[in-house]
């Protein structure tokens, strides 16, 4: 297999890439609606975070997908009842890093890791515009459940789009029973 072969090196993202994901958040969405560093900081601190980096052969990174697992908020932050339903919140690929398989393994990585916290569904919103990310996940198996109106801040639309996780779950054995 030819290096230019390979699937991109996929490693879960901590507090410490606040930083790199915001710049590369900037990069990734020049002119449009983009997170303060703050806000990184928050999702990637959090106990509910599923959220990968994706490295270029130099392991820089050239790429990033945030997702938490859905709670209910009324106990407060990580504390709530699991809702069985997770949410990515946050993908960008770097503009000189795309069409190289990043976003798609990003998917997919992090679709394992909503499985092994027992999430049965994921959600996501994605500009109405943005084919190229509109194809992805299609092609990837998600199906637009809504159109957002005015939904981002420069009045564009966004697309609610969803995912069953249910196929491929590995099947649970019951305890034995004493």
């Amino acid at each position: 297999m030819e290096a230019s072969d390979a699937l991109p090196l996929t490693v879960p993202l901590t507090a410490l890439d606040a930083y790199a994901c915001w710049e590369l958040d900037r990069r990734c969405f020049a002119g449009y609606e983009t997170y303060d560093l703050a806000t990184f900081r928050l999702l990637l601190d959090s106990p509910d975070s599923v959220s990968y980096k994706s490295l270029d052969a130099g392991r820089r990174m050239a790429g990033f997908l945030i997702g938490l697992v859905d709670r209910d908020a009324s106990l407060g932050r990580g504390r709530g009842r699991l809702l069985g339903s997770g949410h990515i919140i946050a993908v960008g690929v770097a503009p000189e890093a795309r069409r190289q398989g990043h976003a798609r393994r990003l998917l997919s990585v992090a679709e394992q890791g909503f499985r092994r916290r027992g999430i049965t569904i994921i959600h996501l919103e994605v500009h109405a515009t943005n084919d190229a990310a509109c194809r992805l996940y299609i092609g990837a198996g998600y199906s637009v459940t809504q159109r957002l109106t005015r939904y981002y801040a420069d009045g564009d639309d966004a697309l609610k789009m969803v995912k069953s996780l249910l196929s491929g779950l590995p099947e649970r054995v019951p305890p034995r029973l004493a």
